[in-house]
């Protein structure tokens, strides 16, 4: 029977993130991951025929730049933003978020990175530090929790035993169903509609937000200074009418949903659409084992906060086991666990109500509903203070682990 200290499962951005903050401590490493790498992996790749992008925030970067390799993904087809327009269609509703020192790009809103490139990037760097070993391919038949340490048994008839086993293995987590993890999910009336789009007008590195009714178009600017990416939240009939019409048609539709903003949009590439679904687990650690990322939670992707909550279990998950290994304790046990969990369950709450109020408010045809969310952006807009606040939220700051700062 092989031992290693720790078992990261699964190997999407979140799983090797935590691998690469542990490359220095002298633990053996096993990277479990049950498909190939050249195939997508967990939920963080809709499509091999698809470029699916998220936003990154500074705390996100602070992440990258203490692994050393924050130079590498800005060079990824990484794109900065240094404003955010948000408005309500049809209305008087809207607020701008624009970073003042805008030629400095330390100080920008946040990083549009292309997940696949960021993702291949890392499999390969962690490939190569020492002390870790990668399992593709492989599936995971039984898990059993000992007071001492714990057992997996692989589809080989392998087994192995280990100290901690970190669930990285997204909203679908086999490792969180062979253990049972009690679970609070639940579907959203909206899917997704994501495509790549050019614009007549170039976007200026800005960010784009717009409410109408039953939906929310998210734009995010890309490197060329005509294309972007758009997340469009939609009524199912709606999003799978729009994804299956003709090109003419659906850019028809999406500039007039723009307002034009960046003249006429015209579609690249595929439209896709996806489910959104939520979920919540009751618990984010148990004896010998730990959840990050979506194996613990999925938000609505209001704001695109999913990957940067993910990449701050990955933050706080690595500070403890650093803290715990340094002190000579076992980084396994239920109790020298429960300050991650504590601290990780906190934010995810805090943004998980946060967006899931958003949501509510900034979905729905009701007149009330829309003269509400009008008013509170007017208000905002007009509060330093509370944009101030509001910002330094979004950008990760309000709960970034102390060693990280």
């Amino acid at each position: 029977m092989d031992h290693y200290d720790i078992v990261i499962f699964g190997a999407g951005i979140v799983g090797l993130s935590v691998a690469c903050g542990l490359q220095d401590l002298g633990l053996q490493v096993l990277i479990i991951e049950s498909t190939l790498p050249k195939t997508p992996i967990n939920t963080e790749i809709i499509s091999p025929h698809a470029k699916h992008f998220s936003v990154l925030n500074q705390a996100s970067k602070f992440l990258f730049q203490h692994f050393g390799i924050w130079s590498n993904i800005l060079n990824i087809n990484t794109s900065t933003f240094y404003r955010m327009e948000m408005w309500e269609r049809d209305s008087f509703g809207n607020i701008t978020f624009e970073e003042s020192l805008r030629r400095n790009p330390a100080r920008s809103l946040g990083y549009i990175i292309e997940n696949k490139k960021v993702h291949d990037f890392l499999w390969q760097y962690v490939k190569n530090l020492h002390n870790m070993t990668i399992i593709t391919s492989e599936k995971v038949i039984k898990v059993s929790l000992k007071d001492k340490k714990a057992l997996i048994f692989l589809k080989k008839n392998t087994v192995i035993s280990t100290n901690l086993i970190i669930a990285a293995d997204g909203a679908d987590s086999s490792l969180r169903q062979h253990i049972k993890i009690p679970l609070l999910s639940w579907n959203y009336k909206h899917n997704a509609l994501i495509s790549n789009i050019r614009t007549e007008i170039p976007h200026q590195k800005t960010a784009y937000q717009i409410f109408h009714n039953n939906s929310i178009l998210v734009f995010l600017p890309l490197i060329d200074p005509n294309l972007g990416a758009i997340i469009w939240s939609l009524l199912p009939e709606k999003a799978e009418y729009l994804a299956g019409t003709s090109e003419a048609l659906f850019n028809q539709h999406l500039s007039v949903n723009f307002d034009v903003k960046l003249g006429l949009c015209n579609a690249e590439g595929m439209r896709q659409v996806l489910p959104l679904q939520g979920c919540y687990t009751h618990k984010f650690i148990f004896n010998r084992l730990v959840l990050v990322g979506n194996s613990a939670h999925t938000i609505y992707p209001l704001s695109d906060q999913g990957l940067n909550l993910g990449l701050m279990d990955a933050a706080e998950l690595i500070g403890e086991i650093r803290r715990l290994h340094h002190q000579g304790k076992d980084i396994g046990q239920h109790q020298h666990l429960r300050r991650y969990e504590r601290r990780r369950k906190y934010s995810t709450f805090q943004t998980l109500i946060g967006t899931e109020g958003c949501y509510r408010i900034f979905i729905g045809e009701n007149l009330r509903k829309k003269f509400l969310r009008d008013s509170l952006l007017t208000i905002i807009n007009q509060l330093p203070s509370i944009k101030s606040y509001l910002l330094k939220n979004a950008q990760g700051m309000t709960n970034i682990p102390n060693w990280l700062r």
